[in-house]
C-alpha cells in the first residue's frame, strides 16, 4: 500500500477500500443477527439502548452473573 508523506493512505487506496467495502458489506450484513448493533452501518449505541429499554419494558430480559476471570489463558 502506498502512503502519502505522513502515512495517510493515498486517494487510490481509499478508492480501493471503498470498492471492496461496497462489494463485501451487503453479503456480510445479511448474515448478522438483527439484534446486533456493534460497528454496523445505520446502527448506533442509542439503537442498542432503545432495544434494551423495549425488552425490559416487555419483561423479556435475563440477568447474567458470570466470573470470566478464569476463562482467559494465562501462561504458567
Amino acid at each position: 500500500m502506498k502512503k502519502a508523506g505522513i502515512g495517510i493512505p493515498t486517494i487510490q487506496d481509499r478508492a480501493r477500500q471503498a470498492l471492496v467495502k461496497s462489494a463485501l458489506e451487503p453479503e456480510w450484513e445479511s448474515r448478522f443477527e438483527g439484534t446486533s448493533y456493534g460497528f454496523r452501518p445505520g446502527r448506533s449505541a442509542q439503537d442498542a439502548i432503545g432495544r434494551i429499554y423495549t425488552a425490559i419494558n416487555q419483561g423479556q430480559y435475563y440477568v447474567l452473573d458470570a466470573d470470566i476471570a478464569k476463562c482467559s489463558y494465562r501462561e504458567p
